[in-house]
């Protein structure tokens, strides 16, 4: 209100001053109070908005000392919680029947001798075990089986609360950490002060771009949780919640996926990560054991250096899984005979430990895909389900199968028999395809990540299809100009929309080749203060001009009032809600259609105020005064650049556009399905051959990937 008060009076000192230039009279009660009434009114409005800004300082400061640090990791660990809960319902990692790991202490070579795991605790105020006496006496002492039960050992046994979590492929490290996770999850319940456990993918940090172990995860945090970008609390206001979170070590960072990094680059990130470590901040990191190796010594070797070990941190190790808990996930324990029976040619070598399908199913990856397979669920027709016995024996050549060959049948087979059954909108082929797509995707664009982030796929289609499609409407433009401009080819005006448009042209091109490289966006809301101001400004040039003028300052005022004025929010600091790839892109589009559609329509409110101004100022002259065609072929230029110059900053600043041309791309090439994020939300919920973390999808397991991009390769070389 402020500024219209100082805009009101601003405009009445400049008539009175412009009407004594003149030569009019204005030293009559009507002049004096014109003059009185502005000036006031320019008072006024400087003295509101002296007051609005400390109102507004007094305000932001009061919020934010009312939010402290304590209830914000409340919020988190609620949110995280929900998170986990449904991912673990997806998942099925509750159900009965569910396989049962173990492990044991990792090689002594792979972690920090015990002693001075043990020493450094004890010389921790904070950040430690609770109960020493608890502490486990010596790595051994970490042994359990049970996934349910690594809470406690995390909590309990590791004295410093920095765990390594090690095996081979498919032995359960991703499963056990969420279980890890819900297990801390509900012992913060008992006593809040414990940090919040947040369950991050590791392979999407690069440590040489980015060196901060904790920037990178403020990062990721306002992504998956909006409400941890926004300031924190006082003293803290200059950060973001997620920094001021971490710095306070009130979130246990639990990192996924550390063998997934390149190689060569594990030490590096080792070290990056201990950097950080400050005393009584607890870690969590998952590895491969061999991947994990490489990095601790033979990278360090290789470089002349000393080993580098995760400081003061303790490490177990998954096991294989035993013949008698393959053989319970198989049959579902005693009960089922016609289980046991279909079983049963496979299950007989199970007891021998040399014979290729018993090492091939030790893993709780490899034997959950192999009871997913070839066991039919209820009220499926058995017809449609393969045998079990080809598994271990090759029904094309009657010979057994290798190892290898076994774990290869069950990757190739376990899309098909996702999709074989139940309600889906893709047959088992499509999503196949589809699948292989990403997977390619994944390995040749984004430099071989797991995460699957919708805001990249753009990458997957060549740069110039996106610069032919964001020209379409200059082309249009032309199209329906050209005839006008023709017809008016007297007026300057046809050369000012062939100059318009070809700006916009200069302008789509400019930010088509920069290769944007959005990030999912935050809400824009443009405020009704900024109509006003747009109709102010033109109308006041329109007064002191003429309308053509004002006509010609609209995009000036609609560039200034949008970027100045719009009011830009992650989150509001009531919505604490954590984000899902679908919820992300539904934002996402929110914002682009503000940023396209609020220029033009702007510019409509804009010319509809000049027209009206004109009509009072000149009264029934105005219609033969007017330049009626000149305003109508500028209305449409106007209206053209703003709705360009709107589509060309939405590729820019977000990524839905762009997943927009390249879902259509895709489609045409008969690459995926046109409902691109249907299918990945579908191939999560519905199938299980996805997995959610934070705001992203990821296969269900690297090797799924690898095999599916494998495919993709050769279909490509066919």
């Amino acid at each position: 209100m402020g500024v219209l008060f100082v805009l009101t009076g601003v405009a009445g000192v400049w008539t009175v001053r412009a009407a004594r230039s003149a030569g009019l009279d204005t030293s009559g009660l009507a002049g004096v109070l014109s003059f009185g009434v502005s000036f006031l009114s320019l008072v006024v409005g400087i003295a509101a908005l002296a007051v609005a800004w400390a109102d507004y300082q007094i305000s932001r400061r009061g919020a934010a000392d009312s939010v402290q640090l304590a209830s914000i990791a409340d919020d988190l660990a609620c949110e995280v919680g929900k998170v986990w809960q449904s991912e673990a319902k997806a998942r099925q990692l509750d159900v009965p029947g569910a396989l049962t790991v173990s492990w044991q202490q990792a090689p002594a070579d792979l972690t920090a001798p015990w002693a001075d795991v043990r020493a450094a605790a004890v010389n921790w105020s904070t950040g430690r075990a609770p109960n020493p006496d608890a502490w486990a006496a010596d790595p051994t002492g970490l042994r359990r089986a049970g996934a349910e039960r690594i809470a406690d050992v995390f909590f309990n046994r590791v004295p410093t609360h920095r765990l390594i979590v090690l095996g081979r492929k498919g032995a359960g490290k991703s499963v056990l950490l969420v279980q890890l996770v819900r297990g801390l999850l509900t012992l913060r319940g008992e006593n809040s002060k414990l940090p919040v456990p947040v369950l991050l993918s590791v392979a999407s940090w690069n440590p040489v771009e980015e060196r901060d172990l904790f920037a990178w995860m403020d990062r990721r945090l306002a992504i998956d949780y909006p409400f941890l970008g926004l300031a924190a609390p006082a003293p803290n206001g200059s950060i973001s919640r997620a920094m001021a979170l971490l710095e306070s070590q009130r979130i246990l960072p639990v990192l996924d996926g550390f063998d997934e990094i390149k190689q060569g680059f594990r030490m590096e990130t080792l070290r990056r990560i201990n950097e950080r470590l400050v005393d009584g901040q607890g870690i969590v990191l998952a590895c491969r054991t061999e991947d994990y190796r490489n990095a601790v010594v033979n990278e360090p070797r290789d470089a002349g250096a000393r080993p580098v070990w995760l400081e003061e941190a303790a490490g177990i190790e998954l096991q294989d899984l035993d013949a008698e808990t393959v053989r319970a996930r198989l049959c579902k324990g005693t009960s089922d005979d016609f289980l046991a029976q279909r079983w049963q040619p496979v299950t007989a070598q199970l007891s021998d430990v040399t014979r290729p399908v018993t090492l091939a199913l030790s893993t709780p990856l490899m034997a959950s895909l192999a009871a997913e397979i070839y066991t039919p669920r209820p009220g499926e027709p058995i017809s449609r389900v393969p045998l079990p016995v080809d598994l271990i024996i090759d029904p094309d050549t009657g010979t057994p199968r290798t190892r290898a060959e076994i774990e290869n049948q069950l990757l190739a087979g376990f899309v098909p028999a996702a999709y074989r059954a139940g309600a889906t909108r893709w047959t088992a082929e499509e999503a196949e395809r589809g699948l292989q797509f990403v997977a390619d995707h994944l390995k040749n664009n984004v430099g071989g990540t797991t995460d699957i982030e919708w805001w990249k796929l753009h990458r997957a289609v060549p740069r110039i299809v996106h610069t032919l499609m964001i020209g379409v409407p200059v082309w249009v433009a032309i199209a329906v100009a050209a005839p006008m401009a023709i017809a008016s080819s007297a007026s300057p005006w046809p050369v000012a929309m062939v100059g318009v448009v070809a700006a916009g042209w200069v302008l789509g091109i400019l930010h088509a080749f920069l290769e944007p490289n959005p990030e999912p966006a935050a809400r824009v809301r443009v405020s009704w203060l900024s109509v006003a101001l747009v109709v102010g400004i033109s109308c006041f040039v329109a007064y002191r001009e003429g309308v053509g003028s004002g006509i010609l300052a609209l995009p000036i005022s609609i560039v200034i009032v949008f970027v100045g004025f719009g009011r830009r929010a992650t989150q509001d600091a009531v919505t604490r809600v954590a984000m899902d790839p679908l919820s992300l892109l539904e934002r996402d589009r929110k914002t682009a259609r503000t940023i396209i559609m609020g220029p033009p329509i702007l510019s409509i409110i804009g010319i509809a105020g000049l027209l009206t101004f004109a009509l009072v100022t000149q009264g029934p002259s105005a219609d033969a005064e007017l330049p009626l065609a000149e305003v109508a072929l500028a209305t449409l230029g106007l209206i053209g650049m703003s709705f360009y110059g709107g589509l060309a900053v939405a590729f820019r600043y977000t990524a839905s556009p762009g997943l927009t041309i390249t879902c259509w791309y895709l489609t045409l090439r008969r690459k995926t399905p046109r409902n691109l994020m249907g299918f990945l939300v579908d191939a999560h919920q519905q199938h299980t051959v996805l997995r959610r973390v934070g705001a992203v999808y990821q296969f269900r397991h690297l090797d799924l990937q690898g095999h599916l991009a494998v495919l993709s390769g050769e279909v490509v070389d066919r």
